[in-house]
């Protein structure tokens, strides 16, 4: 009997939380994982492919240029942007997939849903 009444004094949160590395894994996945049509495009492997290249790591961030305030800016702003979006998307995902599993599978969707229309905006400038 003691067995049983220890069973419903547990808190109901008693599930672990995922782990940091499957987190951080598949957020990153699904961040930059739909901007692979830049290795895959067929083409010249030219400087705009690899700027393209170079620019990935703020890539997921890519929705900041769509708006009208960079015009006429530097390029190093819009860029210095975009990587400020990407961390604050990285570090609000990884956050909330930390919750439970299934804010994870809500997470992942989340970060794939706003990296895959930054990558179609992306595929429409290339």
């Amino acid at each position: 009997m003691a067995k049983r009444s220890q069973l419903f004094m547990l808190p109901l949160s008693e599930n672990r939380p995922p782990s940091r590395g499957a987190v951080l894994l598949l957020t990153l996945l699904a961040l930059y994982g739909p901007f692979g049509w830049i290795l895959w495009r067929p083409g010249p492997w030219d400087a705009k492919r690899l700027l393209w290249l170079k620019s990935w790591p703020a890539l997921p961030g890519f929705l900041v240029q769509s708006l009208d305030i960079f015009e006429g800016r530097p390029v190093w702003f819009s860029y210095a942007c975009m990587g400020v979006v990407t961390v604050v998307a990285l570090f609000g995902f990884f956050r909330l997939g930390r919750s439970s599993r299934a804010w994870l599978a809500t997470s992942v969707l989340l970060a794939a849903a706003l990296s895959g229309y930054s990558s179609w905006l992306a595929a429409q400038s290339f």
